[in-house]
């Protein structure tokens, strides 16, 4: 029958063991036998005692060993007493000295055996022998040294006396800096810490200090405080910024040694001049508010008050812990009809203060997403997209006329975009194939099909559009920097596809794959649909969003320095559909509206340079393109002689207009070598533009003698004996094969053949994007078709 004391001490079974001691510095053998822990009168003389004798004060503990031939015969038996320290060594070895200085060994022959016993040295040591201890020893992976590590012992814990001097204080930093150590005097330290309310005791500690101007107890307070946060205990860290406790610790924590005669002000900033916490929409949880305030506060201790001290552990631990937060934070929002009430504060009759206040919010909101899973971030934008995130767009961008909200909620434009540019259109197709998986309150909120039908039709542009209206018309320089970042992502081919190859969640891949499976089976049933997508697009764009954007190129119309500004994103953003987009779409455009002529003007003065400049790399970078209808058109409007008149302003001058200038010569100097070397027709357009230069602006490029390519370019024309002709290419196959860097429309204009196109018609941009969509998991629906067809 195993004993057990009243405080839960059991005595173990029996193990199978040999007992050594040491004599002359060896080790002798002194047998083999059974060891057990057992609890016993304090003499030794009797079995061990019954709890129903209620001796317990008389009870003592004991390893004890008989020996397994003859049981009746004791080989040891140890009482666990005094400051003992016994030594786990490896797995199956416990050493110890006793009290008389007997150095003996224990070797089991199973480790269980050992586990046994250290459990028991463990129990005694937390109820009756509180001064004994048991260190585990190992060696080093490397075979030298050894490692000692404490299991349990005695701990020495600072003061918990609400008075206290100076002397007391250090006493306390001294033993919680040497409680680091172990991380079992770190673990205890830190229940003493929680269960004793040892952080109120400091507060008290501090407010008496300061009251006496007690500099010394002030400057240790604090150190107290910032040894206690490098224990990395999220326990106590929380506690540290509840409410009973955040005025005293970053009270504490203004003190700092490294300014002893300076003082933080972190408790005015909390109470008066710092943002405080306020209920756009009033909760009913105390919950959700109590992580809201916790996480502000940590941010504020991690970024502000501690942001000198803090380790990378520790940082990273609070950072862990603000995370936590936050994904409550993000996960309540979602959950709770919270978004229904945000976006209820948009309607007619809510005051301007507060629809401000439910912006900033928000905002907050999406910034704290910034940290979360790509999955998590997915499920909280479509979220505020299903609850009618247009009616915050509709209020910042069509009656706000604070520049600082108006910054909040292009931000948030931004975030979602460049998260996944698919979303908003996504949600839409969700709502209209998927009508099932739409609540009353959001049916209703939607309307009827029909409604959803010309919804999920202008949702691809209806962000184009806001961002297109608040560029050509907001005056704000750093407003206009944002929408054109946005504009930049919207426009890009490859994003719009909305494949993330790191991604492998369910999103918004798997949506367009099910909305695929009504439709077709098949990876090229999905290919035709993302083409067709894409063609409709970038067409809404150039029919209905691009007038508006390039409005100001188109019309020829400006007036002052602001507009140059605005002039110098519309020539980027020129050169950038000009490269990236259907050749054929953007052309046509380009083209159309004369947009490369008015361009061309934008070289002559009084613009700013920077604008004159910008304008020289569009002319150089579609004439890149090596588009014979670009050379054509560029050549026949003789736009290039603004290039030349400004050479002339700064032909020997060392500055940032002659070099842009001299590297467009140096670019046609090369493409026209190149050609002619290659004698490839497919290059003539830079030989046809060298030749026109060179007859009209022969002089210029004379006078330019201090680099060796514009002499090459008169060379080139007086050595080429053969004349080029400008022609138009009727043949519709013969342009194709000349148009060698089409862009991903060019498949749009051919989906019914989709998968005979040839990997030399799809510029590098939309081969990247679709090797992005190929590599994205198949939804399971189609899984099982591509299986079913393959077998």
């Amino acid at each position: 029958m195993v004993n057990m004391t009243q405080d839960g001490v059991q005595e173990t079974e029996s193990k199978r063991v040999k007992v050594y001691v040491l004599e002359d510095n060896e080790w002798k053998d002194t047998g083999t036998g059974f060891c057990v822990g057992k609890i016993s009168d304090v003499d030794g003389d009797g079995p061990a005692a019954s709890v129903c004798e209620g001796k317990e004060g008389h009870l003592a503990a004991y390893l004890v060993v008989n020996d397994e031939g003859v049981p009746d015969k004791t080989l040891l038996w140890s009482k666990l007493e005094g400051n003992i320290e016994y030594q786990r060594q490896e797995e199956t070895l416990i050493v110890w000295k006793d009290l008389s200085g007997q150095d003996i060994a224990l070797s089991f022959e199973e480790s269980t055996g050992c586990d046994a016993l250290c459990d028991f040295i463990i129990q005694i040591q937390k109820t009756t022998e509180s001064n004994i201890s048991l260190i585990a020893v190992r060696s080093n992976d490397d075979g030298q040294g050894s490692v000692h590590e404490i299991i349990t012992g005695p701990v020495n814990l600072p003061s918990n006396d609400p008075e206290q001097d100076d002397k007391s204080l250090m006493d306390a930093l001294k033993i919680l800096n040497e409680n680091t150590a172990f991380e079992y005097l770190r673990t205890e330290t830190m229940e003493f810490v929680l269960k004793n309310e040892y952080l109120l005791t400091l507060i008290h500690v501090f407010e008496n200090a300061e009251s006496k101007h007690a500099l010394r107890e002030l400057l240790l307070l604090s150190n107290i405080v910032k040894t206690l946060t490098l224990y990395n205990h999220r326990d106590v860290l929380e506690q540290m910024v509840d409410d009973d406790h955040i005025m005293g610790i970053v009270g504490i924590l203004e003190y700092d040694t490294e300014f002893p005669f300076s003082k933080a002000n972190h408790r005015d900033y909390l109470l008066q001049s710092g943002p405080h916490f306020k209920e756009v929409v009033p909760l009913k949880s105390d919950d959700i508010k109590n992580i809201i305030k916790k996480t502000y506060r940590l941010q504020f201790v991690k970024d502000v008050v501690l942001v000198r001290f803090l380790d990378d552990h520790s940082f990273n631990m609070i950072s862990d812990v603000i995370l936590d937060s936050q994904n409550c934070i993000i996960d309540f929002i979602q959950t709770e009809p919270f978004l229904e009430k945000v976006m209820a504060l948009f309607e007619d009759d809510t005051e301007l203060d507060t629809k401000r206040d439910g912006i900033r919010m928000l905002h907050q909101c999406v910034q704290i997403t910034k940290n979360l899973e790509h999955a998590e971030k997915s499920r909280f934008f479509k979220a505020l997209v299903r609850a009618g995130l247009f009616k915050i767009f509709d209020f910042a961008f069509g009656m706000e006329t604070d520049s600082g909200i108006r910054i909040l909620a292009t931000d948030m434009v931004i975030s979602i975009i460049e998260h996944d540019i698919l979303l908003i259109n996504t949600v839409q197709n969700e709502h209209l194939h998927q009508p099932n998986m739409l609540d009353q309150n959001q049916r209703q909120l939607l309307g009827p099909s029909s409604t959803l039908t010309q919804s999920a039709a202008s949702s691809d542009i209806s962000l184009l559009s806001i961002l297109s209206q608040i560029l050509v018309k907001d005056k704000n320089m750093g407003l206009k920097e944002q929408v054109v970042q946005a504009l930049n992502t919207l426009l890009h081919p490859e994003g719009c596809l909305g494949a993330d190859s790191d991604y492998n969640e369910s999103g918004n891949m798997d949506i367009v794959m099910s909305l695929n499976d009504h439709r077709g089976n098949g990876s090229d049933s999905l290919m035709e649909n993302l083409g067709f997508h894409m063609k409709e697009y970038f067409n809404n764009f150039y029919t209905q969003v691009a007038p508006v954007l390039f409005g100001p190129l188109i019309d020829d119309s400006y007036e002052n320095a602001d507009d140059d500004v605005l002039l110098i994103y519309l020539v980027k953003l020129i050169s950038f559909i000009a490269t990236e987009h259907n050749r054929r779409m953007s052309r046509e455009f380009i083209l159309e509206n004369n947009i490369l002529a008015n361009i061309s003007k934008l070289i002559a003065s009084p613009h700013m340079l920077q604008l004159q400049l910008t304008a020289v790399r569009c002319l150089k970078g579609i004439a890149c393109l090596n588009d014979e209808f670009y050379h054509r058109y560029m050549i026949t409007m003789n736009l290039y002689q603004p290039i030349f008149d400004l050479l002339r302003k700064n032909l020997n001058e060392d500055n940032m207009v002659n070099s842009c200038l001299l590297d467009f010569f140096r670019t046609v100097s090369s493409q026209c070598l190149q050609a002619q070397e290659l004698h490839s027709g497919e290059s003539k357009n830079f030989i046809i533009l060298n030749k026109h230069l060179v007859e009209n602006f022969r002089n210029d490029l004379m006078a330019i003698d201090y680099v060796p390519f514009t002499q090459e370019m008169i060379r080139m024309y007086e050595a080429d004996e053969e004349p080029y002709g400008l022609r138009i290419v009727e043949d519709k196959k013969t342009t194709t094969e000349k148009d060698a860097k089409r862009t991903f429309s060019e498949v749009s204009e051919s989906l019914s053949t989709l998968a005979d196109l040839k990997e030399g018609d799809v510029n590098l941009t939309f081969k990247r994007a679709m090797e992005k969509i190929t590599a994205a998991p198949a939804h399971t629906s189609m899984e099982k078709d591509l299986l079913s067809n393959g077998s």
